[in-house]
């Protein structure tokens, strides 16, 4: 079967599936994250390739502390692959602004001392602040539309077939188990930022889904190669990614074939070649990246030792879960029936290959595992543990079984998870590394927020004048559209 007969069942129920992918689309899009370190530091090497055709970022480094140094310049040290992506749509923006006189992307300082000169941004003391001009701000939210909106609409796309194979066709329990991902998981704050988690996990739910879904021993060449570019791409995008690209490529090779399996690799090496070729320029060496360049002490020494990942700590993994401060199951308790499902199909997979449950068990046991393993478990300034998102996809896969056994529970479960996230998406998904990220930082934040200038205001409600939480009263129109349609269709 070929890639475009898997997306038959999208076009064939084009009349539910389409109001419901452009409110997701305009709900993501509706929200606009803040400059911070690790959005800044993408961006820096985004506007180095394109305005200078550089790896360096010297020009940009004082935006952000996520950064490299190596022989006297600055580089970003995140994996390339979102900056690569986001390089498409910020090359036009660049263009435009160029040819229309507008200014491009600037940051200035706000001194601490309102009578003190303005120092320049790399000499500014404690208490100054980093101010960004609107262009930084539309730069950011575009590069975010390519990398974080759209992958995360494609990814629910995905879930959708996924889980109405496993569903055996029934439209309205795939249709809400998709819902669920994208609106009650940090799938959809994360959605709205520019981060690569995003795009990683769309990639990777892409490429499982094309050899799932393909009948056993049917894989085409084409469809090999596809799948091999888009776990290529993944690592590309999250170096974590290489373990579930090893283990679909296992996969495929279960249910194609060796040589169907051969195809995927070579569809990843074009990928490969790009990142060693990358990791030269920037860093010396194909196999060296920005983690081995940290700039920041407290990074470095982190990262020294296997780049910060050690044996899973066991007070990490049950904060992971359950605690309120980056609690997965805290912040979205409908994976806890999504978890508690995903071993249960291992009995009843429905339409599903029972391979392929095993497959996401292990992927989702793994970004468990490595996340309570890694020096900075809490990710940082994060809204929930940011570095599970990839695997979210493949954990909702248990969503079907949850609902079944537990109906109403699971719609409980999955509002109080779509009003954190709405909260998450609201406060931008940077939080304090202290206290609960919901009611200690994205519920005041949500509720004060005042209607700002362009170049402050977090979603696009502030921008037409709307104050805290009546800011987010518009985005009620495109699911109200959306429903009506659904039941039109029924």
């Amino acid at each position: 079967m070929s890639p475009p007969a898997l997306l038959a069942p999208l076009h064939e129920h084009r009349a539910r599936l389409l109001p419901v992918g452009l409110a997701l689309t305009l709900t993501y899009a509706y929200f606009v994250g803040e400059p911070a370190w690790n959005q800044n530091s993408r961006l820096a090497l985004t506007r180095a390739m394109v305005e200078q055709h550089t790896t360096i970022i010297d020009d940009y480094h004082v935006t952000t502390g996520d950064k490299s140094y190596r022989d006297g310049h600055f580089y970003c040290d995140k994996a390339p692959g979102a900056s690569w992506v986001a390089a498409v749509p910020y090359a036009a923006f660049h263009a435009l602004r160029r040819l229309t006189g507008g200014e491009l992307p600037e940051v200035h300082v706000r001194p601490l001392d309102p009578e003190a000169p303005t120092p320049e941004p790399e000499d500014r003391g404690p208490g100054d602040v980093l101010v960004y001009n609107l262009a930084h701000r539309v730069a950011l939210y575009l590069c975010g539309l390519f990398t974080g909106v759209l992958p995360t609409v494609a990814a629910a796309a995905a879930v959708f077939l996924l889980v109405l194979r496993q569903a055996m066709g029934r439209v309205g329990p795939a249709l809400l188990v998709t819902l669920a991902f994208a609106l009650a998981t940090p799938a959809f704050p994360y959605a709205t930022v520019f981060y690569g988690h995003p795009l990683c996990g769309a990639l990777l739910l892409w490429a499982f889904a094309l050899v799932v879904l393909t009948p056993a021993g049917e894989g085409r060449r084409g469809g090999a190669l596809l799948t091999g570019t888009l776990l290529g791409a993944a690592v590309a995008t999250e170096y974590p990614a290489a373990v579930p690209t090893v283990l679909i490529v296992i996969l495929a090779a279960l249910r194609h074939g060796p040589r169907h399996a051969a195809w995927v690799i070579a569809g990843g090496v074009p990928w490969a070649l790009a990142l060693a070729a990358y990791h030269t320029a920037a860093f010396g060496h194909p196999l060296r990246t920005g983690y081995d360049f940290v700039y920041r002490e407290e990074f470095a020494e982190g990262m020294r030792v296997r780049y910060g990942i050690g044996w899973p700590q066991a007070d990490a993994l049950w904060a992971l879960l359950w605690g309120s401060y980056r609690g997965l199951l805290y912040l979205s308790p409908v994976l806890l029936l999504a978890g508690w499902g995903l071993v249960a199909a291992l009995r009843d997979p429905g339409g599903l290959p029972r391979a392929s449950i095993v497959v996401a068990i292990l992927v989702v046991a793994y970004y468990l595992l490595l996340n309570a393993g890694y020096y900075m478990w809490d990710g940082g300034a994060a809204f929930g543990p940011r570095h599970l998102v990839p695997m979210l996809g493949l954990l909702v896969l248990g969503a079907l079984p949850g609902h079944r056994a537990a109906p109403t529970l699971f719609m409980v479960l999955a509002a109080v998870g779509a009003l954190h996230m709405l909260l998450g998406a609201a406060a931008t998904p940077e939080a304090s590394q202290f206290g609960n990220p919901v009611w200690e930082y994205a519920w005041p934040r949500a509720r004060g927020a005042e209607a700002a200038v362009p170049g402050r205001a977090t979603n696009l409600g502030l921008l037409l004048g709307l104050p805290g939480l009546l800011s987010l009263l518009p985005l009620a129109a495109p699911w109200l559209w959306a429903s009506t349609a659904i039941r039109s269709d029924r």
